[in-house]
């Protein structure tokens, strides 16, 4: 039985391929019981990837390719990857190597001590001082708009067991960050730091579109925390405007100050029209999403076990 599935979602990485696999081969060497397999999913690339995943494939019975029919996204990439993964725990990698394959032994103890999700947060980054800057202000605004708690390093790969694999798999929804749906599953959550390695092959993927599209998953997907900001602000702005006009109204002010007034008025109006439009369409949504009210993590059932024990000995 393969207990490790070891996920890459790829994208034009067909020189990465061969050192990715080198890479993995090593790593794995050194935990001889551990049954594992390599999932390469090929995410849209047109640089000949394909054809780099189906050689390691032949050449090694451990290695499975997933070709989607076009360019979804990594995060897509590594839904599909999770849905086709075999074993008792599944990790996602890098493709250019920027998780360092000795993750793999840490991540595996802590999933065999009780933790259902394990995350890797950067304890550092070795990007340029423009990409740490917007990166901590992208983490920063997660974790003001949505429930999760996110490191300011980021999160970039996860250990999953089975019952949060399966779980994921019954989730519906397009626009997904993958790692926005794990946070929120719940179960038994673990952090590990570690340090990434800057890229030594070819060139990231990750455009500023993608980068903003993410963001965008991350928060409407999953938090109801922007629209709800507009009820405070509505009631601010309209009791900000009511005191001015009784105030322009009492002291005779100006024509220009009453107009202010009357707008800030209907401003704080509209805000909260807006706050409670949108928070039925989000409930709206979330009915439409069809996602599990609940989530088992485990069960103890000791009527089924007594009942059992009982038939084996009337037997």
């Amino acid at each position: 039985m393969i207990e490790l599935s070891l996920m890459v979602g790829l994208l034009n990485e067909a020189e990465n391929l061969p050192r990715l696999h080198r890479a993995v081969t090593a790593a794995m060497e050194r935990l001889p019981q551990v049954e594992w397999e390599l999932l390469l999913v090929d995410d849209g690339s047109t640089d000949g990837s394909w054809e780099a995943v189906k050689s390691l494939a032949a050449s090694d019975s451990r290695v499975r390719g997933v070709r989607l029919a076009r360019n979804y996204g990594n995060h897509a990439a590594l839904l599909a990857a999770l849905r086709a993964a075999r074993g008792k725990y599944a990790m996602n990698l890098a493709a250019d190597l920027q998780t360092p394959v000795d993750l793999i032994p840490r991540f595996l103890e802590a999933c065999r001590e009780g933790a259902d999700l394990v995350f890797g947060a950067r304890r550092r980054r070795a990007d340029g001082a423009v990409d740490r800057f917007f990166a901590r202000s992208f983490y920063a605004a997660m974790n003001c708009l949505t429930p999760q708690r996110m490191p300011p390093g980021g999160i970039d790969v996860f250990m999953a067991r089975r019952p949060a694999i399966e779980a994921v798999n019954r989730q519906s929804g397009r626009n997904v960050s993958i790692l926005s749906l794990l946070m929120n599953l719940g179960f038994r959550q673990r952090v590990l730091e570690y340090d990434r390695p800057p890229r030594s092959f070819g060139r990231s993927k990750w455009t500023l579109a993608k980068k903003v599209q993410l963001f965008a998953n991350g928060i409407f997907a999953y938090s109801a925390r922007p629209l709800r900001l507009c009820l405070p602000l509505g009631l601010f702005v309209g009791l900000a405007g009511l005191a001015s006009l009784i105030w322009a109204l009492t002291d005779g002010g100006s024509t220009t100050g009453l107009v202010l007034s009357a707008g800030a008025i209907l401003l704080g109006a509209q805000l909260l029209s807006t706050a409670l439009l949108g928070e039925y369409l989000y409930r709206t949504f979330e009915e439409a999403a069809a996602r599990p009210v609940w989530l088992v993590a485990e069960e103890i059932d000791a009527f089924a076990h007594s009942s059992n024990e009982a038939s084996r000995t009337s037997r």
